[in-house]
């Protein structure tokens, strides 16, 4: 709808992408990646500090899939690399991680996937498009360089009240963009109207709240 259009744009420019899709929470955003990115006998790697029901679901639906995942430490981006094979299709990053929100090496870890030409996929649920942008990561002298897709639940600082459920999946490439969008179509995901305005109404405060929020975790 309209509606829809409207909100999909605003989280594109909020996170400096090009396209977003909404899904029904965070979690759903995550698996529409995996689901459009790995076929049998592909394999993923995934931070230790992600999001616990991401992991399982490579644990369970993946691996029932013929999809293989391995687990590395985000603190080593030259493990990564070592780590990255032939069947590697996707490396996931999430910044910071879930519930011990450790800051990994953003610029180092991108480098990694990167120079092995694999798709990298990063949940800025936390950083909310606002801490820092995700499709172009500062690396001192280096020049910058981003991930490919950008995932967040929206259902965090986007709502505001959370009291809705919500993810969005943004890109800048037009073409991963139509992989996930056509994954998206047949596996008939989508949100409703009321709960898109919801996010809609507490957007422009978002900028507020987060500073709120990190000055919050500073004092503790």
């Amino acid at each position: 709808t309209p509606t829809s259009f409207t909100l999909e744009a605003r989280i594109a420019t909020l996170e400096g992408g090009l396209q977003t899709l909404l899904l029904p929470s965070g979690l759903a955003a995550i698996a529409l990646v995996d689901m459009a990115m790995l076929r049998s006998g592909d394999e993923v790697l995934i931070p230790e500090n992600a999001y616990g029901p991401g992991k399982e679901f490579a644990r369970n639906e993946l691996a029932g899939w013929g999809v293989s995942h391995r687990f590395y430490d985000p603190s080593d981006p030259q493990r990564l690399a070592d780590m990255i094979g032939t069947a590697t299709r996707l490396v996931w990053i999430e910044a910071p991680g879930s519930v011990t929100m450790e800051f990994p090496d953003l610029g180092g870890l991108l480098r990694a996937a990167k120079s092995r030409s694999v798709v990298c996929a990063i949940d800025n649920t936390w950083g909310a498009g606002l801490a820092f942008n995700a499709f172009a990561i500062e690396d001192g002298a280096l020049a910058p360089i981003g991930a490919d897709v950008v995932v967040q639940a929206l259902t965090k600082f986007p709502s505001g009240g959370g009291d809705v459920l919500m993810g969005s999946v943004t890109t800048r490439d037009s073409e991963l963009h139509l992989r996930l969008k056509s994954t998206h179509m047949r596996m008939g995901w989508g949100v409703g109207a009321n709960d898109v305005e919801t996010v809609l109404r507490s957007l422009p405060s978002l900028d507020l709240r987060y500073a709120a929020q990190d000055a919050t975790a500073r004092r503790v």
